[in-house]
């Protein structure tokens, strides 16, 4: 592993680590067959705490490692370009390190996508990459929005406001 990717795992694992503060029973399973230890000590070290590790087969191959807490779940992963989140929970997004942008927890409504846009749009962030999953119709949903931009606080805020929306998280 070069010492390059070693720092985009350690960043993704401050990430996660912002997004989760209370890491009580978090756990992490390295799925990479190779350079295991080198992984481990990346997230670990980015996570700032010490967890649990544990070892096994991936489902896919370009997932390096599975991180859970309370009862979410980051799954990271690695391909010719970059690593990056590849799945939060049960929703598929690309959140490569150093990203600026938010995730927006919601219940499903018709209308998130515009409403979301419509915002960052008015405060002149452009949107470079935007995915949105859900468990099923009207259920939870997480929309992934990634940005040429900061994502200031403001922006946030009035996301907050939005109907059915959760939670609000800027990646940065």
């Amino acid at each position: 592993m070069t010492m390059t990717n070693a720092e985009k795992l350690r960043d993704l694992a401050r990430l996660i680590r912002r997004l989760e503060p209370n890491l009580a029973g978090a756990s992490l399973t390295i799925l990479a067959y190779d350079q295991r230890d080198d992984i481990a000590k990346a997230l670990v070290e980015g996570l700032g705490a010490d967890v649990p590790v544990q070892t096994s087969s991936g489902e896919y191959a370009n997932h390096l490692a599975v991180f859970r807490v309370g009862g979410s779940k980051y799954t990271i992963a690695q391909d010719w370009r970059e690593v990056y989140i590849a799945e939060i929970n049960y929703c598929p997004c690309r959140i490569p390190p150093q990203s600026h942008g938010l995730l927006v927890y919601h219940i499903d409504y018709p209308g998130v996508i515009y409403d979301v846009s419509r915002i960052l749009a008015d405060n002149r962030i452009n949107i470079s990459k935007l995915n949105v999953s859900r468990e099923q119709k009207g259920k939870n949903a997480l929309l992934v929005s990634i940005t040429d931009e900061a994502i200031t606080p403001d922006v946030i805020a009035a996301i907050e406001k939005l109907p059915q929306i959760t939670r609000v998280f800027s990646l940065q």
